[in-house]
């Protein structure tokens, strides 16, 4: 059997790792001059790995973390929630040093999200927004989640459905938290150690029929028996590549269900910290939401990084360059309550999800009343189609690696029944 998989990212590199070590014939195309996907380690930045796109290892039970040992690298622990800090406009705060009623709000909204694992699959769905003024949270409320829960989603409270996040919660992988020291990159070079690649090549057409499937590039054409699709959502949205037949409607529907939304990260390097040694991350109602530090500081360098998503990232992609990273520095400055960053920064730079033409965003999240497109979007089309992606994950944690590897060998055992 030839099989050929269409993306290198980690769903891709995981449905070919697994028919390449059970003897199948694989060739994966990627359109981008690298591996990776939405994953993308710099190394020019800092004397250290700073990520671009994917950072984190969400679980010590996660499929990841196995592979990160697997490799030889290292996954160092990161403490996201436990040493937290919040804004309402000044400096920020560890949380046990916040007024009660703030404190208070933070604890239970985190622990409202938690019951959502006890919302049942069967009844009418609705967004986060509607079930958190169910629970007694006011507008003000909202606002607060908005930061602490959807910007994780890439999404706002009122456009994440309530069925498919709890379908997410009920799937446990452990609290912790790891970046890999080396870079996710690193891992990714390992995985793909082997593997017939082709970058730097644009699909244009997947022909496919019961018996097989021609796939047209800007390379030349390329013939197999069967096909797994792991293009991004945002990207076959556009129509790209163009699938001969169409796909089915219920396919398409799916497609165009899920939303896509920008996620931008601001990069600030310094020569030292100019953050106190406690700090991890920060969270606040501003431009960027989400501030954390880097997992390494070297002796003549320490990096931070804001991150923004759906209508935080549109706001900040909407100015250029330079405007958007004097708006994230002056942010920084109100956040650790210093007027020196300007003097003391050593460079910046700005990365921009949404305006990446092989991903258009971020991650997918599913919209109240569309809690099926991720079981749809998985299903094969005829004998020949196969689809996998983060996006695909419902048996798993969608917008995370090991929820996209879990899908790319998902994808590769159904090739092989």
């Amino acid at each position: 059997m030839h099989v050929i998989v269409l993306g290198a990212g980690a769903s891709g590199l995981a449905a070919a790792r697994r028919l390449h070590d059970a003897g199948v014939t694989v060739q994966v195309i990627e359109a981008r001059q690298r591996i990776g996907g939405r994953i993308w380690t710099d190394y020019t930045f800092a004397p250290f790995p700073v990520e671009h796109g994917a950072e984190f290892i969400h679980g010590e039970y996660t499929v990841t973390r196995a592979l990160v040992t697997a490799a030889g690298l290292e996954a160092i622990p990161v403490d996201r929630y436990g040493r937290l800090r919040w804004s309402d406009g000044g400096s920020a705060r560890a949380l046990d040093a916040l007024p009660p009623h703030r404190r208070d709000l933070i604890g239970a909204l985190f622990r409202a999200f938690d019951r959502l694992r006890d919302v049942p699959h069967d009844v009418p769905d609705r967004s986060l927004a509607h079930y958190l003024r169910e629970c007694g949270f006011d507008e003000e409320a909202l606002t607060v989640a908005d930061v602490l829960l959807a910007q994780t989603c890439c999404a706002s409270v009122e456009t994440l459905s309530c069925v498919d996040l709890s379908r997410e919660l009920r799937v446990d992988h452990g609290r912790r938290e790891y970046r890999v020291r080396e870079g996710y990159a690193a891992l990714l070079e390992w995985y793909a150690r082997g593997l017939d690649i082709c970058t730097g090549t644009m699909v244009h057409l997947v022909r496919h029929t019961s018996s097989g499937v021609t796939v047209e590039t800007d390379a030349g054409i390329f013939h197999g028996d069967r096909c797994i699709v792991t293009i991004p959502v945002a990207v076959l949205q556009r129509g790209l590549p163009q699938f001969d037949p169409p796909l089915s409607a219920r396919k398409r529907q799916a497609i165009n269900a899920l939303r896509i939304e920008p996620a931008t990260k601001l990069f600030y390097r310094f020569d030292e910290p100019v953050w106190d040694a406690d700090l991890t991350f920060m969270a606040h109602k501003g431009l960027s939401a989400r501030w954390w530090t880097a997992a390494h500081t070297t002796h003549d360098a320490a990096v931070i990084v804001a991150y923004a998503t759906a209508a935080r990232a549109r706001a900040l992609d909407a100015l250029d360059d330079d405007e958007a990273l004097a708006a994230g520095l002056e942010e920084l400055q109100i956040l650790l309550g210093r007027r020196d960053l300007a003097q003391r920064q050593r460079a910046a730079r700005r990365v921009a999800w949404g305006a990446d033409p092989f991903a258009y965003g971020g991650y997918a999240h599913v919209p109240p009343g569309a809690a099926d497109a991720r079981i749809v979007l998985a299903a094969p089309e005829g004998a020949t189609l196969f689809f996998a992606g983060e996006a695909t994950a419902y048996d798993s944690n969608p917008q995370t690696v090991h929820g996209a590897i879990e899908s790319g060998w998902r994808a590769a055992d159904e090739v092989g029944r």
